[in-house]
């Protein structure tokens, strides 16, 4: 897999902000592995553990949505995710990287790199546009 593939962009949810500096900063320096027990509903993510910021309340998620449950390893949300959810999320992939999320297979090494909505937005537009002209 290229190395770019590897890295998912990612935007902040309405957790991230409970998490700890340090446990962003590791979330975001960490070089993940997509364990053996991902599936449909879910990519479990073998690698540094994280401290939850505690208990939160039930809230809805989407495709991309990535939780810390309390086992501290986080897990990216998929096709076939509940529409609720009551791990603490700590980031969510960016639309225009569901399709590399799709191609990750058990043993890939994932990072995550922070990127703003409007970017996000930006990314994504560019994407489309890029598809259109292919068509």
């Amino acid at each position: 897999m290229l190395a770019h593939r590897r890295t998912l962009r990612v935007t902040d949810t309405i957790h991230t902000h409970r998490f700890a500096t340090d446990m962003l900063a590791t979330f975001y320096r960490a070089e993940y592995r997509v364990s053996g027990q991902s599936n449909r509903l879910g990519l479990r993510l073998d690698g540094p553990t994280l401290e939850t910021p505690g208990e939160v309340l039930t809230t809805g998620v989407c495709l991309g949505t990535i939780q810390i449950p309390p086992s501290g390893h986080p897990i990216i949300l998929f096709v076939d995710q509940q529409t609720t959810g009551g791990y603490p999320q700590i980031a969510c992939v960016a639309s225009v990287d569901h399709c590399r999320v799709g191609q990750l297979r058990p043993g890939d090494p994932v990072r995550f790199e922070h990127v703003s909505f409007d970017d996000a937005r930006h990314l994504y537009l560019a994407q489309e546009k890029l598809l259109a002209q292919l068509a």
